[in-house]
């Protein structure tokens, strides 16, 4: 008979550090996108948007005016770069496992982002982009609770 204690045991002995490692991967990726990417230029003229949904209603308005790669990238792109930061958050963070706690994470995480955008010039400071990160990681928790709902170990 196969002990479960053991076999849990040395199961998270292996999960635990896979999740650390994926989520120090996402975190690099994620500051190489906001900072360092390939469309950053250091230099440029600091734009900001402080008004709620103007870009977003920009883009869904003038659709006709943009290809389908800059209105992907521009909106889903910035729900798709936070969702993973709901996941992985709660499973290497056990105490953050409500949603306002997520919430708050999310949307600190990327008001930061957006100001050492803005500070240092690569980039704009955006609410929408504050927004729509806060959003992905608000999927990124919801999917996170509902692999847990579903009884899947993490």
């Amino acid at each position: 008979m196969i002990n479960k204690s053991k076999t849990n045991t040395a199961l998270n002995r292996f999960f635990k550090p896979t999740v650390i490692t994926l989520f120090s991967l996402y975190l690099l990726i994620l500051m190489w996108e906001l900072f360092l990417g390939k469309y950053r230029s250091f230099g440029l003229v600091r734009n900001y948007n402080l008004t709620p949904f103007k870009t977003i209603m920009m883009y869904i308005n003038n659709y006709e005016h943009y290809n389908l790669h800059s209105l992907v990238i521009n909106l889903l792109g910035n729900i798709a770069a936070f969702a993973p930061l709901g996941f992985f958050v709660p499973i290497i963070f056990k105490r953050i496992n409500k949603l306002s706690s997520m919430l708050l994470i999310t949307m600190l995480t990327s008001t930061i982002a957006e100001i050492i955008q803005y500070i240092f010039q690569v980039g704009a400071l955006d609410i929408d982009d504050v927004i729509l990160n806060t959003l992905g990681g608000t999927i990124g928790f919801l999917i996170y609770k509902l692999v847990i709902k579903l009884k899947i170990k993490l």
